[in-house]
């Protein structure tokens, strides 16, 4: 009698999201007559995902790690309030500009140590933590800025970064390839990279064979204060002002980009790749829902199930490589968890 072969669930989980995104490509250029495979378009949704996308080179590091850092967008607010009033007092000079660069990124990297010296001595849940911060940080922001519009019309280096274009492309879109190159060889091509999946994999037995797990978190959420506090400078650049609402609802959709680009929340699992394939997804399908004319209120509740069936396909591919697939249907309906042996 022959063996029955086993499907491959684990393989076709792998390749399953650029499946998804050639699909939903082929569907929205019928769909649009066109309208939505157009250089231009094709352009306008880098554009839009450029500041997501800074922002999860930083994030995904916290959750590999098995944690989470909801401070994205808080960081981005103050990095854009600190910078516009930086240039401001700079008399809006190319000087001025540079120095604010330097000052809201300073912000974003002192509230990373912070959120990595906390979670690396204390045991406190990252989401608890990173959750009341986010709003301190935007207390902070309404605090500095009077809870008014900060105007930066006039700064030409950051007018650039913000509006300008080379070979059609938006500086932006520049940046965010840069900080995705950046993260990209440190969790790759880096001793750091080896030790971050080490400890997301397993904390105990990485402190166990000398790895300093304090330090590689507090380095994770200092990335992560850094990469959104760039995020909410080119915020600034492209808006040319700053607001105490700034990028607010923003780590909604990097977490959202994380799951769908398929990195475990348990951490050690998961690729920087996968994340920004995530974050395309999310772009395309706000994109292909605006042009066929759908209701913005819609947008949230469509991205909601998404997020809600990655985060169920998460549960069938830890289920694929611990070898319990065949059982995990059966437990969703029996209310056994799949992984209590």
């Amino acid at each position: 009698m022959s063996k029955r072969r086993r499907i491959p669930i684990k393989k076709i989980l792998s390749n399953s999201r650029l499946a998804v995104l050639a699909v939903m490509c082929i569907f929205l250029t019928a769909a649009t007559e066109g309208k939505f495979f157009t250089y231009s378009n094709l352009v306008s949704i880098l554009y839009s995902i450029s500041l997501t996308g800074i922002m999860i080179c930083g994030a995904v590091f916290p959750v590999l790690l098995g944690g989470i850092d909801r401070t994205v967008s808080g960081n981005a607010a103050v990095c854009g309030a600190m910078a516009a009033m930086v240039a401001l007092r700079f008399n809006e000079t190319d000087t001025g500009a540079i120095a604010a660069f330097l000052c809201g990124t300073a912000c974003g990297v002192l509230s990373g140590l912070f959120h990595g010296i906390v979670l690396s001595r204390f045991t406190i849940p990252a989401f608890l933590l990173t959750l009341a911060t986010n709003e301190v940080l935007y207390g902070i922001v309404q605090f500095i800025t009077g809870n008014q519009l900060i105007n930066v019309l006039n700064c030409e280096l950051m007018n650039r970064i913000g509006q300008s274009r080379f070979l059609g492309i938006p500086i932006p879109v520049y940046i965010l390839l840069i900080c995705f190159a950046a993260c990209y060889f440190i969790l790759n091509h880096t001793v750091y990279g080896r030790r971050l999946y080490a400890v997301g994999g397993n904390a105990e037995a990485a402190r166990l064979s000398g790895i300093p797990v304090s330090r590689v978190i507090i380095a994770a959420y200092t990335l992560s204060g850094f990469m959104g506090a760039v995020a909410g400078f080119v915020l600034s650049c492209m808006n040319r002002q700053a607001s105490s609402s700034q990028a607010q609802g923003y780590e909604n959709d990097v977490l959202a980009a994380i799951v769908v680009g398929g990195i475990s929340l348990r951490g050690g699992q998961g690729t920087l790749q996968g994340a920004m394939l995530g974050a395309v997804l999310s772009g395309v399908l706000t994109n292909g829902l605006r042009l066929l004319g759908v209701d913005s209120i819609y947008h949230n509740l469509i991205k909601g199930i998404i997020i809600l069936a990655a985060i169920a396909w998460d549960m069938l591919s830890a289920a694929a490589k611990s070898g319990t697939d065949k059982h995990f249907l059966a437990g969703l309906f029996s209310g056994k968890r799949f992984n209590e042996g």
